[in-house]
This record gives C-alpha cells, sequence and structure tokens, in this order.
C-alpha cells in the first residue's frame, strides 16, 4: 500500500521474484487499502505511513476490525523514532526503511508472516528508553507485557504470547519500568497492579 505507482510497481515485481510470496492485491489509498484487506485478507500488509485519506498508521489500527488476522508491516521513508513508536503500538509487527536493501524486506516479510517481529536494523536502537518520561500512562503494549509477567511467563513466553521478538518484550519492560518509577521489573509488575493498568 503506497501512493506512488512506481514503487508500487516496484514492489509487485520484487514479490513476484519470490516464491514463497504471493502478491494478492495492491492499494494506493487508504480506502482502498482497507477494502481489498477485507477483501482478500492476505496474512501480511505493507504499507507506508503517508497515504491520501489517512495515515498508514490509522489503517494499521482499523486492520483489526476488518481482518483480526492480518499483521502490518510499515515500509517507509521516515525513521522518525515518535513515528515506529506509535507504528508499534498501533499493532505493526513489523518497520522497514524504504532506504534497505530488498533482501530486508523480503526478510521483514517472512519473519512476520511466520509470527515474528521485524525492525529494520537502523531503527532497532530506537526501541530503547528514549521519549519516555516517567509518571506518563502505559501504553497499550506495555500492559499487556506486564500482564502476561504478572500472570507468570518468562520472556521468550511473551514474545510467543503476543508475537514479537524477545528484544522487544525486554525494550517494553524497560519503558515500563520506567513509566512506573519502578526499581525493577517485578515492581513494575506491583505498581501496575496497584495503579489497576492490569489485573
Amino acid at each position: 500500500m503506497d501512493s506512488h505507482p512506481c514503487l508500487l510497481e516496484g514492489l509487485a515485481i520484487v514479490f513476484r521474484t519470490a516464491d514463497d510470496i504471493e502478491l494478492v492485491a495492491r492499494a494506493a489509498d487508504a480506502e482502498t487499502a482497507l477494502d481489498v484487506v477485507g477483501v482478500h485478507t492476505p496474512d501480511v500488509v505493507v504499507i507506508d505511513v503517508r497515504l491520501p485519506g489517512m495515515d498508514g498508521i490509522e489503517v494499521i489500527g482499523r486492520l483489526a476490525d476488518v481482518a483480526p488476522a492480518v499483521t502490518a508491516i510499515v515500509y517507509s521513508a521516515d525513521g522518525d523514532r515518535k513515528l515506529l513508536s506509535d507504528a508499534i503500538g498501533a499493532g505493526a509487527r513489523g518497520y522497514v526503511l524504504k532506504g534497505s536493501p530488498v533482501p530486508d524486506l523480503l526478510r521483514a516479510v517472512r519473519s512476520v508472516a511466520a509470527g515474528d517481529a521485524y525492525v529494520d536494523p537502523a531503527l532497532s536502537p530506537m526501541l530503547m528508553l528514549d521519549g519516555v518520561a516517567p509518571g506518563t500512562p502505559l501504553s497499550r503494549r506495555e500492559r499487556e507485557v506486564l500482564q502476561l509477567l504478572a500472570e507468570g511467563l518468562g520472556t521468550e513466553q511473551v514474545a510467543a504470547r503476543i508475537g514479537i521478538s524477545g528484544e522487544m518484550v525486554k525494550a517494553e519492560t524497560k519503558r515500563a519500568v520506567l513509566r512506573l518509577e519502578a526499581t525493577g521489573r517485578v515492581h513494575a509488575v506491583a505498581n501496575a497492579l496497584r495503579r489497576s493498568y492490569i489485573s
């Protein structure tokens, strides 16, 4: 899903060269994107964040209503920290920069289709604590991670349950610890329980 016809055509050629990837539809705007997802229910959607009609982050947030099993990869020229955070918060399981080599995009599609997560190596450092302020509310993903930790799951079990990497679970936990002004993971879970973020 991209508003640039040349890029759409280029991506179509790339995906057709991969024996294990089937291209089922293309879309150049947000409404068409949601329509084709509803009709074709692909396993993975590759989407730019800048689409006519509504931005790609909002489209990702609406995918669950159209086709709950569909997973999303953001494919963007923008490596902004907030955009990465917003995409992950909306439910994206992958983020690839348009300047990255083509094999990286194919690797991301295969990873996400297999239930894993993929973040462009150039953006991985942004998954850490930058921009997280103590005392601010937990994100949906941070609450989800803490809930599973409270239920006794380990990092890799949480990763498998949610469909993200173990490193992302650790990053979400670190952010939650900071937000909750906790001394560590156990203290963060206790604070989250006390503040009714989790049950």
